[in-house]
């Protein structure tokens, strides 16, 4: 296994012999959560750099794991035991993107363009914004007065069945659970997997989902009052949800919008957490949410691709371990993986193409 070195930059000073490390990255979050911890610093005079807003740059072996800013910073002083404890803790700079609006756009309204322009549009905060996915133009997107940008391009994006993930390097990628693999195989018995377990919950889903939207023209009855159903047949009972499509769309956009429900529902229903030894595949590229990873843990009957659907990296006295939460690759909107699996772990029909 790879020894992880993490380092700290912050104001040309470059930091590290940490007690404790902490980042998350996840497909459901545009920013990525970072903590650390030290005890007694060998730089003590280094870490005054490490105040509230100070922007950083978290290292590991040279890849970088997170470009952001401190949101806190706690100092303890133990007269009596000697010893002195810094923690710090921060997001990376899409942050600002899920906190604040867009106050220098004068209307608020793009007409005519995809999410990625509407993203870059609004992106006072030079966040950078990128998509890997073909996008179509919108007819208009109008901010509401209360949203963020965040609040904005994720309402969009869950009427296209669409992702914003945050970056290592800050920046927000759209996105959908790919093509894209890590190396080598996650096998029961062998390592690099320390532990694991699964999930199966019924308590955010439902048996149907009706979508259900309005025309901004046209008077006819299918204009006025347009409906689609899904239905989840693993819930066994009859547990109805309506969804309403933000905004004005066709037939096809409330179907993706009704479709991508039920997909992100049996996705939370249904996971795998695994827990193993090293931050990085069998290639040595580090852990990255999106990318499919074959499974194959026998004694809970799963044999088949999955999709990383979050992952947090830890470093501390116990070890260097990676928590891995895997997903049916179809409730990130991904395609069928045609595994051997329990129908179980099946989420069922995916995305429409």
């Amino acid at each position: 296994m790879i020894d992880e070195i993490v380092t700290l930059v912050v104001g040309g000073k470059r930091l590290s012999g940490f007690q404790e490390v902490n980042v998350t990255r996840s497909m459901e979050q545009a920013a990525i959560a970072f903590g650390l911890q030290a005890t007694n610093p060998a730089w003590h005079e280094d870490a005054w750099a490490l105040r509230v807003g100070a922007e950083v740059e978290l290292y590991s072996n040279g890849t970088l794991l997170c470009r952001g800013y401190i949101d806190t910073y706690e100092a303890d002083h133990d007269a009596e035991a000697g010893q002195h404890d810094v923690r710090v803790s921060g997001s990376s700079k899409a942050a600002d993107a899920l906190d604040c609006p867009p106050a220098k756009h004068k209307t608020g309204r793009v007409e005519g363009k995809t999410l990625l322009d509407v993203a870059k549009e609004f992106d006072e905060f030079g966040i950078g914004y990128e998509a890997d996915v073909p996008l179509k133009p919108l007819a208009k997107v109008q901010r509401y007065p209360t949203d963020s940008v965040h609040d904005t391009l994720e309402r969009k994006a869950r009427e296209q069945g669409l992702m914003l993930m945050g970056k290592p390097d800050g920046g927000v990628l759209i996105t959908r659970a790919g093509s894209k693999r890590h190396a080598g195989a996650l096998i029961e018995g062998r390592p690099p997997i320390k532990r694991y377990g699964v999930r199966f919950s019924a308590k955010d889903k439902y048996s149907e989902i009706t979508g259900r939207a309005q025309r901004a023209l046209g008077t006819s009855a299918k204009d006025l009052r347009q409906e689609v159903k899904e239905y989840d047949p693993e819930v066994g009972r009859y547990r109805p949800l309506i969804v309403f499509l933000e905004g004005d769309g066709t037939e096809q956009d409330l179907k993706t919008r009704a479709q991508w429900e039920r997909l992100r529902r049996q996705g939370q229903g249904t996971s795998i957490p695994i827990r193993v030894s090293t931050w990085r595949d069998e290639a040595g590229e580090i852990w990255e949410p999106g990318r499919l990873m074959a499974l194959v843990l026998p004694s809970e009957r799963v044999d088949q691709d999955m999709t990383l659907s979050s992952v947090t990296f830890t470093q501390n006295h116990q070890g260097t371990v990676a928590e891995l939460t895997f997903v049916d690759p179809r409730s990130h909107g991904g395609k069928n993986p045609k595994g051997k699996s329990d129908k179980a772990y099946d989420a069922g029909k995916g995305l429409d193409p």
